[in-house]
C-alpha cells in the first residue's frame, strides 16, 4: 500500500462470538472504520479478543494482522441501501425473537454478545422466523447505553446488529453452524441509544457451502437505517 500508516486496536473482551473470539459483525465494523466506514471487510482468521492487533492501510484499503496472521482486510466501497422483502412490526419481531429455533439449547454461539439470548450485557438480536415469512429472520434491536458513546450507538454495534440476522434461515432452521466470511455495510444516519427498531435477514443466494445473505436495520416508519451484504460458509465438520 502506498501512503500507509499503521496503528494498534483492541476489541473488547465482552464482544465475542465464540469464546474468547470476536463477533464478526463488531470486529468487522471496528475494521470499516479504518477505511472510512462504509466497506467491504473479509474476514481471513479468528480474530482474539483482549490483544493489539496491528492495522496497515492508506485510508480506502487496510490489513489487520496478529502476529504474522493476517486477520482480515477492508476495503471502502460506496454507500448503498438493501431494501428488505418484506416490513415487521415490533410485535412480528418480538414474535420472531421468541421463536429462535436454538433458544433454549447450548450451543457454540450461546454466549454472543449479539444474539445470545441470555446474555444481559449483549445486544439481544436474536433473531427468529418472522411469522408467515419463515425464510426471512427478524428480531427487536433497541440499543442501551453500553454500546454507545455520548448517546450515539458505536459503529461496531451496529455492524454486529446486521451480522446475525444474516445468518442463513435455513442452516438455522436445521441447526447448521456457519461462520461469517465477509460483510458489507452502509449506516445511513447515527443511532441513538433507545431507538425502537428492527433488525431483519434474508437469503440471496446459495452454493454448496456459502451462502449470500443480506440484513438490514429499519425504524418504526420502516425506514432503512443500515444495511449489509453478507457471505456465509458453512463447517465441513459439524460441531
Amino acid at each position: 500500500m502506498t501512503n500507509s500508516t499503521t496503528t494498534t486496536l483492541t476489541l473488547s473482551a465482552a464482544e465475542n462470538a465464540l469464546p474468547g473470539m470476536s463477533n464478526g459483525g463488531f470486529a468487522c465494523g471496528a475494521f470499516a472504520g479504518l477505511v472510512g466506514g462504509t466497506a467491504t471487510v473479509v474476514l481471513r482468521h479468528g480474530v482474539p479478543l483482549a490483544v493489539p492487533l496491528t492495522a496497515t492501510g492508506d485510508g480506502t484499503k487496510a490489513a489487520v494482522t496478529h502476529g504474522d496472521t493476517l486477520l482480515a482486510t477492508a476495503a471502502a466501497v460506496e454507500p448503498f441501501v438493501l431494501e428488505p422483502p418484506v416490513r415487521a412490526s415490533m410485535d412480528q419481531a418480538e414474535h420472531a425473537r421468541r421463536s429462535h429455533p436454538m433458544r433454549g439449547i447450548e450451543h457454540p454461539l450461546s454466549d454472543c454478545v449479539v444474539c445470545g439470548p441470555d446474555r444481559d450485557d449483549g445486544l439481544r438480536v436474536t433473531s427468529g422466523p418472522l411469522p408467515g415469512h419463515p425464510e426471512v429472520l427478524a428480531s427487536p434491536f433497541v440499543p442501551t447505553e453500553r454500546f454507545a458513546v455520548a448517546g450515539v450507538v458505536r459503529a461496531a454495534a451496529v455492524w454486529g446488529a446486521l451480522d446475525c440476522p444474516s445468518y442463513p434461515a435455513a442452516a438455522m432452521r436445521e441447526r447448521r453452524f456457519c461462520l461469517l466470511g465477509s460483510l458489507t455495510a452502509h449506516q445511513r444516519r447515527p443511532i441513538e441509544v433507545g431507538e425502537e427498531l428492527i433488525c431483519l435477514g434474508w437469503t440471496l443466494d446459495a452454493g454448496n457451502r456459502s451462502v449470500r445473505t443480506a440484513s438490514a436495520i429499519i425504524d418504526g416508519s420502516g425506514a432503512v437505517v443500515a444495511s449489509a451484504r453478507a457471505v456465509w460458509v458453512e463447517l465441513r465438520r459439524q460441531p
